[in-house]
């Protein structure tokens, strides 16, 4: 084999060890690593702003960390300071005292800027809403007047020690790696193959996340696990009203054990099997989230047509992170992958039976479909975008994908399956309502009234309400929701890389990288509906754009009307959907730029997830 050949079956690792390199260089070295020691009295969030020297500050170059009071030290990468002169630090976002004890940056090849001494924190200089800034044996002492104190830092940069020789040493690692990795997976490049090694990993990631993360350190885990735990030893949904389960409900009033979906059932029972095993408390109730993820796994093994469809699933490391706590919205997720999964791979249980001849229908297949179209039914309330989705995709499919003569047996049949699961739904909601009586809804609000904070009373006075809620009812208009709270940058940062209680963020560079790659891969399918996709195609993607435009419409009124929220997470009914239409165009879309896109975006997930989940969340000691 001469050198040509050789390159041309090495290009895509070779291209992949320099495409790692250079992000390397750019997440870490060249990059300052910034050290933070802060004490505060109440949840805040610390914020640097960077600019050069005739730039003003701007929200669109910042980097923030929260900051709680039972946590003083934190570490986090910041901005290349060769190419900034000033830096803006915002020590809280509250009236209040907050003590800076230690501040230091951290640059490969100078010396690092440290903050700690009196003469050094003199080089902070106060700019707005400080009325008292004084350094003490405790730190610097800063008492602010606003919700917005700032400090400003002119950037002086000395010459120090170069890292050069262990950054080459890095850079050969990575390529090393590379090197093996494709060794050793010879087997595994095609698309369906390869995606299972990356799901393997993700797995692993996963499980890491689960068995060494604190309790209550992600998103609303406390009520979650409450839930769970209800059902280790429980049947049938609670009183609303009972006292023994109080602590189940949240600030607002409200309880996961009140809602209609059934994945806190599986979370108790599973748990309680776990336990059994030795394995702790913590770690039980998480388990089933941790099991579905590796049912997906093992499904994909064992399917090689729906491993292309599962390609979604790798490109933001926050549809992993649900995995890996105690949650609801991982059980909503796996389920309509699933059910995705049966509505268009020709062979599953679905399609065979629907399109099977009368003496080949099989009854049990039956009863399996009519249960997982009830588990459908009982998600969380943001799929029902997915449900409407699912629902025009079987017109559509039967218009386009099944024989004229065949239709009417295929609607009858997926008829009869829809009106089975919607009666066995009936069951779980007259359970409810055989616990609680008809006067379930009234009850649900005067409990709610009761155990409700008063940020969050109903009965509170507008002006002393949260200032999240009921925005418009405030003044609010929508543009201010959107241009100056830039909701739907938030929402997009929340959906590919926001962990904790949004206490472990990236840098700008990272979602900026994501979004190139996510805008690019997005154009790249569209190019292909519009131009390969045909009349059925393009109404497929209609539908898919559609019904994703009106999720999020939906998700940005509620935050403007009722609860200003940017979570990624109400969001993610659009990926199952993604699945389907990935489905269809899977012969028109295995070119080297999708493999590299998808590649990419799964690389930059991994690191955020290592870098960033598994290294700023508070973990078990």
């Amino acid at each position: 084999m001469n050198f040509i050949d050789l390159f041309i079956k090495w290009k895509f690792p070779l291209f992949l060890g320099v495409l790692l390199s250079v992000l390397y260089l750019h997440f870490f070295e060249n990059r300052a690593v910034v050290e933070l020691d802060i004490t505060v009295s109440q949840k805040t969030w610390f914020t640097l702003y960077w600019a050069e020297s005739d730039q003003s500050y701007s929200k669109w170059r910042e980097v923030k960390v929260r900051v709680t009071p039972g946590q003083q030290q934190y570490r986090f990468y910041g901005v290349d300071l060769r190419k900034v002169d000033k830096l803006r630090v915002d020590t809280h976002d509250f009236i209040g005292e907050a003590v800076l004890k230690k501040l230091v940056f951290s640059q490969n090849g100078f010396q690092p800027l440290v903050f700690q001494t009196e003469h050094e924190f003199a080089s902070l200089v106060p700019m707005e809403q400080i009325e008292l800034i004084k350094s003490t044996d405790n730190g610097l002492q800063i008492q602010s007047t606003g919700s917005d104190p700032q400090l400003e830092l002119l950037i002086q940069l000395t010459k120090g020690e170069s890292g050069s020789f262990v950054v080459f040493l890095y850079l050969i690692t990575i390529f090393s790696l590379i090197i093996l990795f494709f060794l050793f997976t010879e087997n595994f490049r095609e698309e369906r193959d390869f995606i299972p090694i990356f799901f393997a990993g993700t797995f692993a990631l996963i499980i890491v996340m689960a068995a060494i993360s604190k309790e209550n350190v992600h998103p609303d885990e406390y009520v979650h696990l409450f839930a769970g735990e209800y059902y280790r030893t429980n049947w049938l949904p609670p009183v609303v009203d009972a006292p023994e389960i109080h602590h189940t409900y949240s600030v607002y009033g409200v309880s996961r054990l009140n809602s209609r979906e059934i994945a806190y059932l599986f979370t108790g029972k599973l748990a309680n099997f776990v336990s059994s095993f030795k394995v702790s408390e913590l770690l039980s109730v998480r388990m089933f989230n941790v099991f579905l993820f590796g049912m997906i796994l093992l499904y994909l093994l064992k399917t090689p047509a729906a491993r292309f469809m599962a390609a979604p699933l790798l490109i933001s490391p926050q549809f992993w992170y649900i995995f890996s706590y105690c949650n609801s919205d991982a059980f909503a997720l796996a389920i309509t992958f699933l059910v995705s999964c049966q509505a268009v791979l020709p062979h599953s249980l679905l399609n065979s039976y629907l399109l099977a001849e009368q003496k080949k229908k099989n009854p049990a297949v039956f009863v399996l479909l009519c249960l997982l179209c009830t588990l459908l039914f009982l998600l969380k309330k943001n799929y029902l975008f997915f449900i409407v989705f699912l629902a025009v995709y079987q017109g559509w499919r039967a218009f386009f994908r099944v024989e004229e003569g065949k239709r009417k047996t295929y609607c009858k049949r997926l008829a009869a399956i829809v009106l089975v699961a919607m009666s066995l739904m009936g069951v779980r909601i007259g359970a409810d309502y055989y616990v609680n009586g008809m006067d379930r809804t009234e009850r649900l609000v005067q409990i709610r009234e009761k155990l409700s904070t008063p940020l969050y009373k109903a009965s509170t006075p507008l002006e002393q309400q949260h200032s999240f809620l009921n925005r418009k009812a405030r003044g609010d208009s929508l543009e201010t929701i959107v241009v100056v709270d830039r909701w739907f940058e938030k929402t997009y940062r929340s959906a590919f890389g926001m962990f904790g209680y949004f206490t472990a963020v990236s840098t700008d560079a990272y979602y900026n990288a994501v979004r190139s790659a996510g805008v690019a891969l997005f154009v790249l399918l569209s190019l292909v509906v519009v131009f390969r996709g045909g009349i059925a195609g393009n109404l497929l993607y209609v539908l898919f754009l559609g019904c994703s435009g009106v999720l999020i419409g939906v998700s940005l009124y509620h935050s403007w009307t009722a609860d200003y929220q940017t979570q990624g997470r109400y969001v993610f009914p659009i990926i199952p959907m993604a699945c389907v239409v990935l489905y269809h165009l899977r012969h028109r879309l295995r070119g080297a730029v999708f493999k590299l896109l998808l590649t990419a975006m799964f690389l930059l997930s991994v690191y955020s997830f290592v870098f960033v989940a598994l290294s700023q969340l508070p973990m078990i000691s």
